[in-house]
């Protein structure tokens, strides 16, 4: 049910906001396809851009 789905949703692939790559370890503090710095949302831990004033996941503002 309900549940599930929000499992799902959280299974999504997570992609580099910079090059679209997927991002397959979230532990590291950079993309391993294109080599920048990645900058995590505070509220929903998923990489945003840091030029970014709201995450494009979750929609929480951002204090860069």
């Amino acid at each position: 049910g309900e549940e599930a789905m929000k499992k799902q949703k959280e299974n999504k692939h997570v992609v580099c906001p910079y090059c679209d790559e997927e991002i397959k370890a979230l532990n590291l503090p950079y993309c391993t396809a294109c080599k920048v710095t990645l900058f995590c949302c505070p509220k929903c831990s998923k990489p945003t851009s840091s030029d970014k004033k709201v995450c494009s996941h979750c929609g929480a503002e951002l204090k860069c």
